[in-house]
């Protein structure tokens, strides 16, 4: 009763807060809250990869989902985060899973914004937070990456308050065990060396009489702490090699890009993306918006209390900044690791000029607060309407045209985008094996540069291919945005050979006119009027 009561007088003097933090989570709630698109997502690999694990311990040492390349050897870096989702999946399906990534990420920004309100305070938090929000919410599929944020946020809080003195060195000892799952889940697990490496970089520094003598503060003597995130950091990078593949797994977000024959948008920089004009996410202006308010950030700290200047926090959200601007998928993480470097850097910058417990603070927090929440909201109405009849999980229509493909009896070879790759994989694997799917290090350059894409961009290739592979099937994704896609589904709409049987708004069937598929055919074929397709 006693504890109870306690509460009750929490809740009660917390009450502001409270109300802040369930609308900060309700607004980031309406960036995530969208439908599973699961004809173009990596989930349908994701499940089936936990399915197999479960099924009999298979972990993927080589391509074997595809036809084309099915002994080149492939990494699975997150077969973990597979295990996991399937587990959920099977459990309470699409909408279970939806909603353990939702909330996952709501947890991750809680603890972020919770570190964020410490280190500074709610009147610089709830600002930052706003503008933080729609670049956390960049990322609404259902991915492993999910567990690096929340693995990130763990991380940090322990770091932090063990730098500050608030937590026990045990504390540390957390991190290696943490790392021993993340190593498992999630190809950003090196994030986990960066954040050791930089507390352990800055406290080294502060033994340094020249860094002490530009930060204006004494030199420490004490080796202490040095020596405990010195052993910690050794036995998180031991941790990491406890995964199937070992060394190399450990050695493999820096050769990824070593083999990467796709080019996809969400690896793409901020300016590149700009100067193609493939898309317009508001996200871009506001990225840079908020990288030159975290640049001003610093160097205000620098010159009005270089005191408090965090050289961990410097390196974190300067590698985190550039790695979004080199490349969209990590607005994200740029997203939750710029609210505290920004509450922090002006907190410290502030608290020598005025009180930030001030009301007349609170009063002008709460104002730019409003004038942030109106910017980012017609910034990202458009992102945030789309979701607005959203429901959790997969959307009807979705999984119609794999149902329709089996229920019909089709069979391939099947020749399919990359897009669609992971879509069929968890509909048709093992009775069907793919040409491509979404893992452009799972097959050699020179597939995708001399055979994928030319076959896309020219019929007499693709036919010269059909040959070789002996195609009975197409499965395309029908909003396949690349221009030998487009190119493709026209030719082969206009392919005399080829008959379109089956249409919806995520994929489009494709049948080979001949004997085996003649019945097939006859029953289901779409006028090609249906289209409305002109050959340039």
């Amino acid at each position: 009763m006693e504890k109870l009561l306690q509460l009750k007088r929490w809740c009660e003097a917390n009450l502001f807060y409270i109300i802040i933090v369930i609308m900060l989570l309700g607004l980031l709630d309406l960036f995530m809250f969208k439908n599973i698109n699961l004809a173009s997502a990596d989930l349908g690999r994701h499940l089936e990869n936990g399915e197999l694990f479960f099924k009999d311990f298979t972990i993927a040492k080589t391509n074997f989902y595809s036809y084309t390349h099915p002994d080149y050897p492939f990494i699975n870096h997150h077969w973990g985060s597979g295990a996991v989702f399937y587990l959920i999946w099977k459990i309470s399906g699409f909408p279970g899973l939806s909603f353990f990534y939702i909330t996952l990420t709501l947890l991750t920004f809680f603890i972020f914004f919770q570190i964020s309100k410490k280190i500074s305070a709610l009147a610089l938090a709830v600002p930052f937070a706003l503008l933080a929000i729609p670049l956390i919410g960049e990322r609404t599929e259902v991915r492993p990456e999910v567990f690096s944020y929340f693995f990130s946020a763990i991380f940090l809080w322990i770091l932090w308050n063990y730098s500050k003195d608030k937590l026990s060195y045990r504390w540390l000892f957390v991190l290696p065990i943490l790392e021993l799952v993340w190593v498992n889940f999630h190809i950003y697990f090196i994030f986990g060396f960066m954040l050791i490496g930089a507390f352990w970089l800055e406290e080294l520094m502060n033994h340094s009489k020249i860094v002490a003598r530009i930060f204006a503060r004494k030199s420490l003597v004490d080796y202490r702490k040095f020596k405990k995130l010195s052993w910690v950091f050794f036995l998180t990078i031991i941790a990491s090699f406890a995964n199937p593949y070992g060394a190399v797994a450990v050695l493999y977000p820096f050769n990824i890009f070593r083999n990467y024959g796709y080019r996809i948008i969400e690896n793409q920089s901020v300016w590149f993306l700009e100067r193609l004009g493939v898309t317009h996410d508001p996200n871009y202006l506001l990225y840079k918006i908020v990288a030159v308010m975290l640049i001003i950030s610093f160097i205000l700290l620098l010159a009005i209390n270089r005191r408090r200047f965090s050289l961990s926090l410097f390196g974190i959200s300067a590698v985190f900044c550039v790695m979004a601007g080199l490349a969209i998928r990590n607005f994200t993480i740029f997203g939750f690791f710029v609210l505290p470097a920004l509450s922090y850097n002006i907190g410290c910058a502030l608290r020598k000029k005025i009180s930030l417990d001030d009301l007349n603070l609170k009063l002008a927090s709460a104002l730019a607060s409003i004038a942030i929440f109106s910017f980012v909201f017609w910034q990202d109405s458009g992102k945030i309407m789309a979701g607005g009849d959203a429901t959790l999980g997969l959307s009807p229509e979705t999984n119609k045209a794999a149902e329709f493909f089996k229920s019909q009896k089709m069979h391939g070879p099947i020749f399919n985008n990359y897009d669609i790759g992971s879509y069929l994989i968890f509909h048709l694997y093992p009775e069907e094996k793919m040409f491509v799917d979404n893992r452009p290090e799972a097959y050699p350059v020179d597939f995708f540069e001399k055979i994928y894409i030319p076959m896309q961009e020219d019929p007499e290739k693709f036919a010269k291919f059909d040959k070789q592979y002996g195609f009975n099937s197409v499965f395309f994704y029908v909003n396949d945005a690349t221009p030998w896609g487009q190119k493709f589904l026209v030719d082969l709409v206009d392919n005399p050979d080829w008959a379109p049987v089956f249409v919806n708004n995520y994929a489009i069937i494709f049948l080979k006119r001949n004997e085996q598929n003649k019945n097939i055919i006859e029953k289901n074929e779409i006028p090609r009027s249906h289209f409305g397709v002109t050959k340039n």
